[in-house]
């Protein structure tokens, strides 16, 4: 019966070590990811020609890094891109097109999405 007890013992034990680490790791502990990148901003537009544009921001920061934007046209997911700027082609005229821009990090957390920018070709 000795052994037994001793047994259930340890594997309370072992269990009880388990769940700590698992909260300390989910709480900001060693390698934990508890913040989503912060948001784009800065935005701006810059006319290339009467069909294309190039919109640029300040880079996000994040406790993983950064490892991506995603990039929306008109309140729709358009690209994502690695940089802090991207080129939009084959616009129409006379058109208003608006961007906001998320940042995301190696774990996959995405930020809020920036304010909009907005210009008409």
């Amino acid at each position: 019966m000795f052994q037994k007890e001793k047994c259930i013992a340890l594997f309370i034990l072992l269990l009880s070590l388990f769940a700590v680490t698992g909260c300390t790791r989910s709480e900001g502990g060693m390698g934990a990811d508890s913040l989503p990148p912060t948001v784009p901003n800065s935005l701006a537009i810059t006319a290339v020609s009467s069909s294309e544009v190039k919109v640029s921001w300040r880079p996000s920061a994040g406790d993983r890094g950064v490892t991506g934007y995603k990039v929306y046209r008109n309140g729709a997911y358009f690209k994502t891109t690695d940089g802090t700027s991207m080129t939009d082609t084959g616009l129409k005229q006379k058109t208003r097109y608006c961007y906001k821009v998320s940042a995301r990090d190696a774990s996959g957390k995405e930020s809020a999405q920036s304010t909009d920018v907005c210009a008409v070709l």
